[in-house]
């Protein structure tokens, strides 16, 4: 059942759009490439918004990009109608934490500086092992995961917690009843599951283990892609937005998961052609989330020496 009228979305739908016009374009991140330097190529930012840094390096650039995600949740959150299409995003951080937390209780390692702060919880509270604040499903996984990293299985804790998180992502989307948002969660899981299944395939892994990794939740059935191979992987596929990526055992690992990524940009264009609703605040918050990856992955090639070709097989298609 429609949990929302597009209509209360007028407004915030207009103002998303007027921001678009100052995402990282194409053009945009071809004059990063081909600047001469990183600094000149984080002037070029300036263009989109982002404040000029006095300094291009590394820690100036990742402290740039955390100020501007937390800026763009919480400026997006006092918008957005429904809540929950927000926090569907900000959860991921929740569990990135979490992990974390995980991390630091088993080893005593201070982990402070790879927090993501953004998410529904605040990230330092997680670390100290409060959990009063948390969903029942992230407080059970939380439970879950230390128990298994208690028994010598990290692995199983991470995936405990993987699974809740999209688990969570899943329920959200289906609360908000939007037919866009409920697709775009299902297909991140089918990308997500055959990364899995082709990496898995290629390492030789146990069926145990791709079981216990496999998401529940996509369009793709992950009790049928444990045994997909071949012509039956691309049965399953077809179809899909996912069905024109290079599938299977053979081809490169990057091109495939580029690929798989691409599919996932495409669908959420289609909210660029919708006036109004919710599907017009995941399409932003997504393009941002893509933005601040892609400034990432131009700025870290720069400044490591890469060149402008080794740096553009890495980037993914753009929103605009």
């Amino acid at each position: 059942m429609q949990q929302y009228r597009d209509t209360n979305y007028a407004a915030v739908s207009a103002a998303l759009h007027a921001r678009e016009a100052h995402l990282l374009t194409q053009a945009l991140s071809e004059r990063m490439l081909e600047a001469p330097t990183a600094e000149e190529s984080c002037k070029i930012l300036i263009e989109c918004g982002y404040p000029p840094l006095e300094h291009c390096t590394l820690e100036e650039v990742e402290k740039l990009l955390a100020l501007s995600r937390a800026e763009l949740y919480r400026e997006v959150a006092v918008l957005a109608p429904d809540k929950r299409i927000v926090e569907l995003f900000q959860l991921k951080y929740d569990y990135h934490n979490a992990k974390l937390a995980l991390k630091a209780k088993l080893t005593g390692e201070d982990v402070s500086r790879l927090v993501i702060d953004c998410g529904r919880y605040d990230a330092s509270a997680l670390l100290r092992g409060e959990r009063g604040m948390l969903s029942s499903r992230m407080g059970r996984a939380m439970a879950q995961a230390e128990k298994e990293a208690e028994g010598g299985d990290i692995r199983r804790a991470e995936l405990a917690l993987d699974r809740a998180c999209f688990e969570e992502m899943s329920e959200l989307a289906g609360a908000t009843g939007n037919d866009f948002l409920i697709g775009y969660v299902a297909l991140q899981i089918d990308a997500i599951d055959l990364r899995t299944l082709v990496r898995a395939q290629r390492m030789g892994a146990s069926d145990e283990l791709l079981s216990a990794a496999l998401l529940p939740g996509g369009h793709i059935p992950a009790e049928q892609l444990k045994t997909a191979r071949g012509d039956r992987l691309a049965e399953l596929t077809r179809g899909s937005a996912l069905s024109a990526a290079t599938l299977g055992g053979s081809g490169s690992l990057t091109a495939f998961e580029r690929a798989c990524d691409d599919a996932l940009v495409r669908y959420l264009q289609r909210a660029r052609r919708t006036p109004f609703g919710p599907e017009v605040i995941v399409g932003y918050l997504s393009a941002k989330e893509a933005e601040f990856t892609a400034v990432r992955t131009i700025l870290s090639g720069k400044l490591a020496g890469l060149s402008a070709e080794d740096i553009r097989a890495r980037l993914r298609l753009s929103y605009l």
